[in-house]
């Protein structure tokens, strides 16, 4: 089935290209490594290597700058299946390969497209610097890391946390405050900030998503220079709800992947393991809760490459199904991990199993990038038209 001849964008030639090539890289090289990434939570040095190389951490940057040149939808589908095989190794490729990606390519100079694009193209990887330890839903109220200009730099200094990638970044895109707090969302500007003796990193020891080298970062006095930012000054926090919508959905994608390893490792222990003389699966309690695993799962994927596909072809109504997709799969993906531990019985909720991973794992699709509540909220807010793209 060609591409023009698929019911559904992802059912064509180039996706399922794409979902091969990745799928082949994460059970060969990533999925041996899951364990010990979860273990150390950190990602071998030569496995980081081997992914950019491959353009994991610069999926959406496109072949003018050296990328791959994916469509968000072709780009979800190889975090789905990399995050299938370690969840913090798929994360690293959502934050580098779309979350940085998409306000540079979107508001950047050419100046920084050309060098930042195509240092992701070469194997950097890069950090989104948003959330600190007073603000993370309430980005407009973001204060304790400021720039402060002088000449033709900006000075940026303070704090952020829980900045996923940051243990390995070779950049990071800042949110900072270049305006005074009372001007809220007005104040806020995003700039690029390389990495160097200014910048210091701590690791963060996290349940789940574990060696996606999420950490608290310290920006000591950093000079940047003021070609490095995106935008217009003060007008970086419309820039970090564009970002956050393209994130959503890429997150999704990261969950996604969670949750069909849970529903492969519980299918598998059902159809193996055996109770009163025949395999599990055929008593009517797992089989029930197979089939409402799968329903989780399929709605999930439906929701998550529609918002994708929305984004790349521009509907109006993206913002919506970016919300739509984080919240049903967080919830879903919760519900499906706990009934995969419920089929695999005492064996799933020790580390024998990589189902406990899974357990620990999904939680954070309800929390990063948007809570649950805040996707309620957008949701709520696009319905009264109080949200346009």
């Amino acid at each position: 089935m060609s591409t023009s001849q698929a019911i559904f964008p992802w059912e064509g030639d180039n996706v399922r290209a794409v979902r091969e090539s990745v799928r082949e890289f994460a059970e060969k090289k990533v999925a041996p490594k899951a364990r010990e990434i979860d273990a150390t939570n950190t990602v071998p040095e030569s496995l980081l290597r081997e992914g950019a190389e491959m353009g994991f951490f610069a999926l959406r940057v496109p072949e003018e700058y050296g990328g791959p040149g994916l469509s968000l939808l072709e780009s979800v589908v190889a975090i789905e299946e990399l995050s299938r095989a370690s969840s913090g190794y798929g994360l690293i490729a959502v934050v580098s390969g779309s979350m940085v990606v998409h306000p540079i390519l979107k508001f950047a100079s050419e100046e920084v497209k050309e060098k930042y694009l195509s240092r992701l193209a070469k194997g950097a990887i890069g950090a989104f610097a948003l959330t600190e330890p007073c603000c993370g839903t309430d980005v407009a109220s973001l204060h304790m890391t400021t720039a402060k200009r002088e000449g033709g730099e900006y000075v940026v200094s303070g704090q952020k946390i829980f900045i996923t990638n940051s243990a390995y970044a070779d950049f990071f895109i800042v949110a900072a405050r270049t305006g005074k707090l009372e001007e809220r969302h007005r104040g806020i500007s995003l700039l690029i900030v390389d990495r160097s003796d200014c910048v210091e990193v701590s690791k963060l020891e996290m349940m789940g998503y574990r060696g996606s080298g999420t950490s608290i970062v310290y920006f000591n006095d950093c000079r940047v220079p003021s070609e490095n930012l995106i935008g217009q000054e003060g007008g970086g926090f419309k820039l970090v709800m564009h970002t956050l919508n393209e994130g959503r959905i890429s997150t999704s994608a990261s969950g996604l992947g969670v949750m069909q390893a849970a529903f492969d490792a519980a299918l598998k222990h059902a159809g193996e393991r055996e109770s009163m003389g025949r395999p599990i699966i055929e008593h009517q309690m797992v089989s029930s809760m197979i089939a409402e695993m799968l329903v989780r799962l399929e709605t999930s994927r439906l929701l998550v490459y529609t918002a994708a596909h929305k984004l790349d072809t521009n509907s109006p109504d993206y913002i919506k199904y970016a919300s739509l997709a984080k919240l049903h799969t967080a919830t879903a993906g919760v519900d499906l991990v706990r009934m995969a531990m419920q089929v695999l019985g005492g064996i799933g909720y020790s580390r024998e199993s990589d189902v406990e991973r899974y357990y620990r794992d999904i939680k954070m699709i309800e929390i990063g990038d948007g809570t649950n509540e805040v996707q309620r909220m957008v949701l709520t807010k696009f319905l009264q038209g109080r949200i346009r793209p």
